[in-house]
């Protein structure tokens, strides 16, 4: 199993739960993280992390840690 940490610029996070909200398929995380101005939505589900890389377009870095 992995988990995804995906880091979002603040600004784009409530973009992100409002489509979690309609989906709300997945089970998500959010975290302050250590960059100024920033936020980190992990998940384990992968489907719902390619659909906030690529059809959100809101990650600046992704991170998979294996469980």
């Amino acid at each position: 199993m992995e988990k995804y940490q995906i880091l979002v610029k603040g600004d784009r996070v409530s973009g992100i739960i409002d489509d979690w909200m309609y989906k709300g398929e997945a089970d998500i995380t959010l975290r302050k993280a250590k960059t100024k101005g920033c936020r980190v939505i992990e998940t384990t589900d992968p489907l719902y992390a390619a659909r906030i890389i690529k059809w959100l377009q809101a990650a600046e870095k992704v991170n998979i840690v294996k469980l």
